[in-house]
């Protein structure tokens, strides 16, 4: 993936994906993230900024994905919370300190 100009890496495992700190997601990695069950995705704000995914451009490659759950993580104040989770679909939901998920064994 891209963190601006940087390269930087997402990571699968088995039905997971975690892709934060980056601005871009080439479609060479894109076609690797199909069939997941969580999805862990930078969404900083909703002002674009250089190095980083917006709230919208998130929401656009979940809905490309399709995943059963998303999480936004690399959030940042800009973000109320609850108002941000209320816009969401109901799948997409925003990472918490602390937060713990349930998933499902792998193959």
């Amino acid at each position: 993936m891209l963190h601006g100009k940087a390269t930087v890496h997402g990571f699968r495992f088995d039905n997971a994906a975690y892709l934060t700190d980056h601005s871009e997601i080439p479609e060479t990695s894109l076609e690797q993230l199909h069939g997941l069950d969580v999805l862990f995705l930078d969404a900083l704000r909703y002002k674009p900024h250089p190095t980083h995914s917006t709230v919208e451009r998130s929401v656009a490659i979940a809905a490309r994905l399709a995943p059963k759950r998303v999480f936004f993580t690399h959030i940042c104040h800009d973000l109320s919370h609850s108002r941000t989770e209320e816009q969401l679909p109901p799948h997409i939901r925003l990472a918490y300190d602390g937060l713990q998920i349930d998933v499902e064994g792998g193959r």
